[in-house]
């Protein structure tokens, strides 16, 4: 019997990494996690679409 399992690490990429430290560094007590959700994911695109203005990244 074969057995399909495929494993992801955190953080997958550049983005990730860094949104997660950006978020580090900030004071979220009292944030939902829904909240919580929101900032990273406006982290990670602020980041990626700052490389991506910048000339060094392409995106599909």
């Amino acid at each position: 019997m074969a057995e399909n399992t495929s494993f992801t690490a955190f953080p997958a990429n550049k983005f990730e990494a860094l949104a997660m430290l950006y978020m580090q560094n900030q004071n979220l007590s009292g944030f939902t996690p829904e909240q919580l959700l929101d900032k990273f994911q406006d982290a990670y695109a602020r980041i990626r679409d700052h490389e991506r203005a910048r000339g060094q990244v392409t995106y599909n």
